[in-house]
């Protein structure tokens, strides 16, 4: 792929992360493995584009008040100290065969997982005010365990971090895609500086394209949340974890084009919706 085109997919997936509150890594590390990437190249390369987005993201989000920064900084400080614990472990499963299976199989278990629980009918409705006093130990565990995942899979964690604080502590959709999105931030940081002193041969060119990329898209994807309801972001975001969870199974089957043609088709018809609800939007303040 060129520098081109790499600034195109930065911007799509920054679209996405602006959006659903998620770093992009989750939609890049499946990708580039499906391309053919080392498993240490393809997380690296994910969480630099994932560092521009979350940090777009958050200040987007910052803007719209979505953002709780006390439980923000709780969950991210936590999630750094996860983030270096695991990322030794990753260049040593890289030293033995099937790394890239096992990260496949993680994320496939994950996905679908968190596809059944959006896609599936909330129990209760959703509370458009923010919870006050979030449990710390809560905040705590959750911050750890997406550290964990955010340097094991090249991600920010904000798949794990949107559906617990929403489901865990109690978070409204959006203020949980936001704080989720600021606390990725600390994450990712911490992933990033945790790769670079382990060390890392991965092509920071192709970091820095994917990153022009996300710089131009998160903002756009936050500016589209407020334009549908909850009901239609937690259908989506169930949609696009069941998407990128079929991608991948499809890819560990022996078959990446295919994976590819699944994931780009949703991706674009999502794209599409988008730009309609903007277009639908701005021709009905045009009428007198």
């Amino acid at each position: 792929m060129t520098i081109g085109l790499f600034v195109l997919l930065g911007a799509v997936i920054g679209i996405l992360s602006g959006f659903f509150g998620i770093g992009g890594g989750i939609i890049l590390t499946p990708l580039l493995l499906i391309l053919g990437y080392a498993p240490s190249t393809a997380i690296v390369l994910s969480l630099l584009l994932t560092l521009a987005s979350t940090m777009t993201g958050t200040v987007s989000h910052l803007r719209l008040k979505n953002v709780h920064l006390r439980d923000a900084l709780t969950v991210g400080i936590s999630g750094i100290v996860g983030s270096a614990v695991i990322t030794p472990v990753v260049f040593w499963m890289e030293q033995h065969t099937g790394a890239d299976a096992v990260i496949s199989g993680l994320y496939v278990v994950l996905l679908v997982w968190f596809a059944i629980q959006f896609l599936k009918p909330a129990k209760r409705t959703e509370s458009e005010h923010h919870i006050l006093d979030a449990p710390f130990l809560k905040l705590v565990v959750i911050g750890f365990a997406a550290g964990i995942l955010s340097s094991l899979m090249g991600v920010s964690g904000g798949f794990l971090l949107t559906p617990l604080l929403m489901r865990w502590v109690g978070f409204p959709l959006k203020q949980a895609i936001g704080t989720s999105i600021a606390s990725a931030t600390l994450i990712v940081l911490g992933g990033v500086t945790s790769y670079f002193i382990s060390g890392t041969d991965a092509p920071l060119y192709l970091g820095g394209a994917l990153i022009a990329g996300a710089l131009i898209g998160s903002p756009i994807g936050a500016s589209f949340l407020n334009l549908f309801d909850n009901r239609f972001v937690r259908k989506s975001l169930g949609q696009f974890y069941a998407v990128v969870a079929l991608s991948v199974i499809t890819k560990v089957l022996g078959f990446p084009t295919l994976s590819l043609i699944i994931l780009g088709t949703f991706t674009i018809s999502l794209l599409g919706m988008f730009l309609y609800q903007k277009w639908t939007q701005r021709q009905t303040k045009d009428r007198p």
